[in-house]
Parts: C-alpha cells; sequence; structure tokens
C-alpha cells in the first residue's frame, strides 16, 4: 500500500511530457517529401459587420528536401497576423479598415530551413508577397521562427522584417512583426496557446503599432488532421488600439 501511494505522488509531482510528435513540439519544418494542407475561415466579428469581410484562405507546404521546407501561402495566420480578410474574400467589406474589397488579394512564398532542432528549434524564414493588387505591393520578409519548450510548454515567435519591393509612397511600407505564442499541452492532441506580440510600420515604430491578443485552441483529431479555433482582437492594445477589431479564426490542417 505504501509503495503504491510512493508511486502516485511520484506521477503527481512529475513534469509530464509532450510526445516527440505531438503539438508543442511538432517540428518547425516539414521531413523530406512531407506534406501540410491548411485551410483557414478568417471571420470578421466587429460590431455591426459581423461576416464581413469572410476569407477562406488556403495554405499549403512540402518539404523539398530534408531541412528544407517550401510554401505557398495565403492567410493572415501563415505571415503572423491574427485578422480577417486574406485571400479569397468570399464575403467582402466596405469599411476603410478592412482590406478585403476583392475576391483576390494576393499571395506568397514562403521558405524555412532547420538550423537547430530539439528543445530550441530554430528555423530562418524568408517570405515572398503579394499583399495587394490594386496598386501592387510585392514585398519580402526576412527573420525564423524560434520556438523553447518543456515538457508540456513552449514559447514560440517569428520575427521579421517586412521590407516593400515596390510602391512604398502608395502604402506598402516596411514594417517590423513581432508574434508570441505562450502554449500548453493539457493532454495528449490538444494545445491552448496564448497569440500576442508587436507589429507596426517601421518609420512610425512607436506610434502606430498595435498587440494582438487572442486565445487559440487546437487539437489533433486524428494524426493525418488538426482542427483549429482562434478568437481575439486584433489591436487591443497599443497607441493604435481598436477594442472594435474583433475576429475568430476557425481552420483545418491535413499533413498526411
Amino acid at each position: 500500500m505504501r509503495s503504491t501511494l510512493v508511486a502516485a505522488m511520484v506521477l503527481v509531482v512529475t513534469p509530464a511530457f509532450a510526445a516527440p510528435d505531438d503539438l508543442v513540439t511538432r517540428p518547425l519544418v516539414l521531413p523530406a517529401g512531407g506534406i501540410d494542407l491548411r485551410l483557414t475561415a478568417e471571420i470578421n466579428v466587429q460590431p455591426l459587420f459581423v461576416g464581413k469581410p469572410l476569407s477562406f484562405a488556403p495554405d499549403a507546404w512540402w518539404g523539398i528536401l530534408p531541412r528544407w521546407t517550401i510554401g505557398l501561402i495565403h492567410s493572415n495566420a501563415s505571415i503572423d497576423l491574427f485578422e480577417a480578410g486574406a485571400t479569397f474574400c468570399v464575403q467582402q467589406s466596405t469599411l476603410v479598415t478592412s482590406p478585403c474589397h476583392r475576391l483576390y488579394r494576393g499571395s506568397g512564398l514562403d521558405v524555412r530551413f532547420s538550423a537547430l532542432a530539439g528543445p530550441l528549434a530554430i528555423a530562418p524564414r524568408v517570405r515572398v508577397l503579394i499583399r495587394d493588387l490594386d496598386p501592387i505591393k510585392p514585398a519580402t520578409t526576412l527573420g525564423a521562427l524560434l520556438r523553447w519548450s518543456h515538457g508540456r510548454f513552449a514559447i514560440t515567435s517569428d520575427p521579421y522584417v517586412r521590407l516593400p519591393l515596390a510602391n512604398h509612397d502608395l502604402g506598402n511600407r516596411a514594417a517590423l512583426v513581432v508574434p508570441i505564442w505562450l502554449a500548453v499541452q493539457p493532454a495528449r492532441g490538444w494545445e491552448i496557446a496564448v497569440h500576442t506580440g508587436y507589429d507596426a510600420d517601421i518609420v512610425v515604430l512607436r506610434d502606430d503599432g498595435h498587440i494582438p491578443l487572442s486565445l487559440g485552441v487546437t487539437q489533433r483529431v486524428t494524426s493525418d488532421l488538426d482542427l483549429h479555433v482562434e478568437a481575439g482582437w486584433s489591436r487591443l492594445l497599443g497607441p493604435q488600439h481598436d477594442l472594435q477589431r474583433g475576429a475568430l479564426m476557425i481552420g483545418a490542417g491535413w499533413h498526411p
């Protein structure tokens, strides 16, 4: 009886560790030949404009070589922004602040390289984007995915600088984006994450930035299928905060 009680106490006080293939420790870069397909519904929940805009954004990544992944991206999530209105805008918006005024806004290419794997993982990342078509806003981003994990906990960031390739004077500005995710895996196949950070155009870095805040829940339904729901505000805090800018994202990921 005494040995049973001791064993039970050990189980309670010993930190649980996530399986190597589970959510908080999932590799930042796909293995060679690996595929990750995602579809995200981005829904505006701003009062009086619920569902306007509404977009369905597909993303696809492929492990082209060991340690190298390339992707075709469309969603705001793929560039670390929590906001409704990426390609494809099936319900457009007349709001001046909304970027979703036509069905197709643009897309991009995402290239990652696994420089370091393990509890501290680093993946340098370059993206080439078409941010909008009228006027056309081409840009590139330079940065790196960073993640530190311990047991069932992980802290992830993807800081990058966005540099315009044309039409800087037409609103295609350089920007700094520093997203942060604080994640916990309460049970196998489940992840809860708080998403925050800071982003702003570089020319007004101190006076025009904003801080998002959202809560996301991911479930690994099967070894091939994930479901994700995230809700919050895209500009809750910061010099240019806007308490009305709420969004809801519902996504599914398939990675056979």
